[in-house]
């Protein structure tokens, strides 16, 4: 029985292993017809080639649902929406379940266990938690629009099934590999597309990415991907992986100037000086210069946004009046949680903008219980990727763990005054990704037992 599980799974492994170029051959191909097709016929013309995609996609991922996972990064950092209102659809809302098939036919076919994580039981109790204080709320009333609610819920689910996948996916040394550097090809073109927003627009566009009026999220991502390239810039050695890494964080750090987010501002100096203390003392002199000289690098527009952090801390009573509102959010939401302490009033309770703050949120949705869970979660998170940072048995692992850990501090950080783990985009690029890194904490114990004499 042993035996011919490891067969399956060795098969499939090298199934997999020849399929990868092929595919990565078909989609350039396929993307390079579609260009032809709409310079010929337009619209029209590009319909044909992108059923053809679809069906080669499909295809692919039922042989090996890792090849999906592979094209999440790219689904998720620059899809558009499609239809309007609280519930529009998005490229990866189409690739999830289709990779979550191809997950369960590659289990029928090799057996393959669950990877297990210090967080895999807290994730699934976190959305038992969420199913109850919703199903309560919406009996109790005080979910004005249950349907909403269950979408939330959906949507955990469906950052959760991202975590599960990309753990699944990166458990595997080689597929993690592929992995960090199809996030690491996402991360750049993200970049790029935000730099040529302000190239194109000037200062007076705020900087959004694919996705119009969405510059809080996108600010999110540019935080997020800026602070893991420099965590690994500044701990692998090679000389050209340096300079590609902080050439992407140099990039993404134009556009997030130009989303005018005080929160991301202080998310991103938060990540730099994590990562000068722990890793490399350059980036807390670079941190300083950027202060000391901040009159003559920043344009004056943004200036003028940033220095109205330092009045929230300086002189309260001149604080804006933004930071006075969600003051008052927050004050209202914690005042109403005496009514419902331990399980809250339900996802969707509120709409999602209206509590700017991504752990009171999870108190006023989730009560108690749902916010330590949530805790517990993420505090599981910052184990596995300092662990992977310290001890991974590769160098491109320990790097990834040390940019995780940047993006992390980064991400809590601007969650002070936003929901930026729950925005769909911002939250699927962090939930990806730490399914990543969850991978590779798998596939370093697995390493590390194999290695330890018997």
């Amino acid at each position: 029985m042993g035996a011919g599980t490891v067969t399956a799974t060795g098969v499939a492994s090298r199934v997999g292993s020849s399929l990868r170029p092929t595919f990565v051959v078909c989609v350039a191909a396929l993307v390079a017809a579609a260009g032809l097709a709409y310079r010929a016929g337009g619209v029209d013309g590009v319909l044909p080639v992108a059923a053809l995609g679809v069906a080669v996609l499909a295809a692919a991922v039922m042989v090996d649902y890792r090849l999906g996972v592979w094209m999440l990064p790219f689904a998720i950092l620059l899809s558009p929406e499609f239809g309007a209102g609280v519930v529009r659809a998005r490229v990866e809302d189409a690739l999830l379940p289709l990779v979550l098939l191809g997950w369960v036919m590659h289990v029928a076919g090799t057996r393959e266990g669950w990877a297990r994580t210090p967080v895999s039981g807290l994730v699934l109790v976190l959305l038992l938690s969420g199913l109850v204080s919703t199903s309560l709320g919406i009996v109790r009333g005080t979910i004005p629009q249950p349907p909403l609610g269950f979408f939330f819920f959906f949507k955990r689910i469906q950052y959760l099934l991202l975590f599960f996948l990309a753990l699944q996916a990166a458990r595997n040394r080689r597929w993690g590999r592929w992995m960090v550097a199809a996030l690491l090809v996402g991360f750049a073109v993200t970049a790029l597309v935000g730099l040529q927003q302000r190239l194109t627009f000037g200062p007076e566009f705020i900087v959004s990415g694919v996705r119009p009026g969405e510059r809080a999220t996108f600010a999110a991502v540019l935080v997020f991907l800026a602070s893991v390239c420099l965590g690994m810039a500044v701990t692998l050695r090679p000389w050209w992986q340096r300079v590609g890494l902080l050439a992407v964080a140099l990039v993404a750090a134009v556009p997030l100037l130009y989303t005018y987010s005080r929160g991301a501002y202080v998310g991103m100096v938060a990540a730099l000086a994590f990562l000068g203390l722990r890793r490399s003392r350059a980036l807390l002199v670079a941190l300083a210069l950027l202060v000391v000289f901040a009159s003559a690098i920043l344009p004056a527009e943004v200036q003028e946004r940033a220095s109205s952090v330092a009045v929230v801390f300086g002189a309260p009573e001149r604080a804006t009046q933004s930071w006075a509102a969600r003051l008052g959010a927050w004050h209202m939401v914690v005042t109403q949680m005496v009514s419902q302490p331990l399980v809250g009033y339900g996802m969707g309770a509120l709409p999602l903008g209206w509590i700017d703050n991504e752990l009171i949120k999870e108190l006023y949705y989730g009560g108690v219980v749902g916010l330590a869970l949530y805790v517990l979660v993420l505090a599981g998170l910052w184990r596995m990727g300092a662990e992977v940072a310290r001890r991974a048995p590769e160098a491109w692992m320990r790097a990834f763990g040390w940019g995780f850990l940047g993006g992390f501090v980064g991400a809590m950080v601007q969650g002070i005054t936003a929901t930026n783990l729950t925005a769909i985009r911002s939250a699927g690029v962090f939930w990806l990704t730490a399914g990543v890194v969850a991978g590779l904490y798998v596939a370093s114990r697995e390493t590390g037992a194999e290695e330890r004499p018997a």
